[in-house]
């Protein structure tokens, strides 16, 4: 306050003390306006100050996302096959044991073991065993066409007619254009059983290579000791590769679904009683949801919840989950 305006207030008759507290007061209302201020400005900067270290710490400590490397392929149409896997020995297709007419030694191998013969053909001699008929050779002859498959004598050792009493045969023929196979079917799977039904058949000697025939036989009684059937099934072989005892592994193929959408097996997990998979969208897993038909070794038919065409993970999807960020 200006001294002129204190000497006239004290000239109109104002009290000076009551002035200079008045003054006082005036002044200690200006600090206290200041000091909220400046607290109100150091507060907000705190504040700033304070949450800008707090999502610097929150950056700092989130783990980056998780990104899961895959591999895709495209769902497409192709062929299953519902198949019963056995195995079995390999026979030729007619095999018979061949016995000597007469008692006496074999002399002779006309034809070896793997050689060719026609029906009626000589395939060795014996010595007989006959003084009157002064030891003249006999011929024992091939009564089927075919291939010798073993002897079972050797030169210089007897031989015994079949008859009265069984003996030991001279020889083995099989015909073997034709090779056939005998398996044993549990009853599970009779009902899938048909005459004419397709075959494959695979052996060690052939690796990756398959030899297809059909079946030709079911018998009528299922055995009682084994539960089982016995099916016979019959094998092109022109070129007589397989041969008999050869240990064959055989598919009978009872069913074909042909130009079906298929993805490979593994790409199908079960969660929860459920068929999934995933699919990718925008780098992104998407669980799908599918019901599944029949399976093969390597492929699984869709039947609902997949097109043709998209893109399922067959690399990557164990443990994967909906929504997580993929890269192939």
């Amino acid at each position: 306050m200006k001294s002129g305006q204190v000497w006239r207030r004290v000239r109109d008759g104002e009290n000076p003390g009551r002035i200079e507290r008045s003054a006082r007061r005036g002044e200690l209302k200006g600090k206290r306006v200041v000091l909220i201020l400046v607290l109100l400005v150091v507060g907000l900067v705190a504040y700033r100050i304070v949450r800008y270290n707090m999502a610097k710490r929150r950056i700092k400590e989130s783990p980056e996302e998780k990104v899961t490397s895959i591999k895709t392929v495209q769902a497409g149409k192709g062929d299953i096959e519902e198949i019963i896997s056995l195995n079995g020995d390999i026979r030729g297709l007619r095999e018979v044991d061949v016995y000597t007419r007469v008692s006496g030694k074999l002399i002779k191998k006309i034809k070896e073991e793997g050689d060719s013969v026609r029906k009626g053909e000589v395939v060795a001699l014996i010595d007989r065993d006959e003084p009157a008929l002064g030891f003249t050779k006999a011929e024992v002859k091939a009564p089927i066409k075919g291939t010798v498959i073993r002897y079972y004598v050797d030169i210089g050792e007897s031989v015994i007619p079949q008859e009265p009493m069984p003996q030991e045969p001279v020889l083995n023929i099989a015909y073997m254009d034709k090779v056939k196979i005998v398996v044993n079917v549990g009853e599970k799977d009779i009902s899938k059983l048909r005459k004419g039904k397709k075959v494959r058949v695979s052996v060690d000697a052939y690796p990756g290579e398959n030899f297809l025939g059909r079946v030709v036989r079911v018998a009528p009684a299922v055995d009682l000791r084994s539960r089982k059937v016995k099916v016979e099934l019959e094998i092109e072989n022109k070129d007589h590769r397989l041969k008999p005892g050869m240990f064959a592994d055989v598919e009978i193929i009872y069913n074909e679904h042909k130009n079906v959408l298929v993805v490979p097996r593994i790409a199908v997990l079960e969660k929860e009683g459920r068929k999934i998979l995933f699919t990718v969208e925008d780098e992104r897993a998407k669980l799908r949801e599918v019901k599944t038909g029949v399976s093969d070794e390597e492929k699984t038919e869709i039947v609902e919840g997949l097109t043709e065409g998209e893109s399922v993970i067959i690399e990557g999807n164990y443990g994967l989950t909906d929504g997580a960020k993929v890269n192939e």
